[in-house]
């Protein structure tokens, strides 16, 4: 039997660095090497927002799953990126998921649309959201990975 040969990549796949951000609970954005059409006309990078309400671990496995499927379905995406949103804690108040459900409304009321692969649309109904953030930083937020 012939034996197998080994190679190994001189580049590395994925790298994860570590943040203050990074907590237990939080909001992150997966962003594309590419950015994506909406209905708007306007053009984006952001191709998903969501929260870590089951842990940490959760943006590095999320990346990994919508990055496999950025891969075989999106046309020329080749690196995909996590950035952490973050706010201030508020007692007895789940900030993170307002800060997502906020994310999410602006993501939609300036593209018309949620990102490619934000399916839930439960949490775009609570606009009230925004008013717990200043809109203008949501919206900068948003535009930082827009064309």
């Amino acid at each position: 039997m012939r034996s197998l040969n080994v190679r190994c990549t001189k580049d590395s796949v994925l790298t994860v660095q570590r943040s203050r951000r990074w907590k237990r609970r939080m909001v992150y954005l997966l962003i594309a090497n590419k950015s994506y059409k909406y209905k708007s006309g306007r053009r984006s990078q952001v191709i998903y927002i969501g929260t870590t309400g089951k842990g940490a671990h959760r943006p590095a496995t999320s990346a990994v799953d919508k990055a496999s499927e950025a891969f075989s379905e999106l046309r020329g995406v080749r690196e995909i990126r996590v950035h952490i949103a973050s706010c201030r804690g508020r007692k007895a108040l789940r900030t993170w998921e307002h800060l997502e459900s906020a994310l999410l409304a602006t993501f939609r009321d300036l593209h018309y649309e949620l990102p490619k692969y934000n399916k839930r649309k439960g949490s775009v109904d609570h606009t009230e959201d925004i008013h717990l953030f200043r809109l203008k930083a949501l919206q900068n937020l948003i535009r930082q990975f827009s064309d």
